[in-house]
């Protein structure tokens, strides 16, 4: 389905802006059930800004920039969860007898 509005790409703006929010509380909580959960959402939501990119680039009019920060944020936390999973699991291993 074609980005046919502004009002979709500021949702899907919104959208990766309330992940980066939840994946920082999941981070410094160490849930790490939330993480694994909030890598697949990320994954789902950064599919659907390069779908979004490309329509935008392929000539519906709309700006692609506030899409580029949007994917640059959603790259940029799901490299903190790895993070942050590799570390809690790096944890799990030094704790276990």
């Amino acid at each position: 389905m074609p980005i046919q509005n502004e009002h979709e790409i500021q949702q899907l703006v919104e959208v990766s802006q309330e992940l980066e929010r939840a994946a920082n509380e999941a981070k410094n909580n160490a849930d790490l059930q939330g993480i694994k959960q909030l890598q697949e959402q990320l994954r789902e939501v950064q599919w659907k800004i390069q779908d979004a990119r490309g329509k935008a680039i392929n000539g519906s009019g709309t700006s692609s920039e506030p899409l580029t920060d949007a994917q640059l944020r959603v790259e940029d936390t799901q490299h903190q969860m790895e993070r942050a999973l590799t570390n809690l699991n790096a944890l799990d291993d030094e704790v276990q007898p």
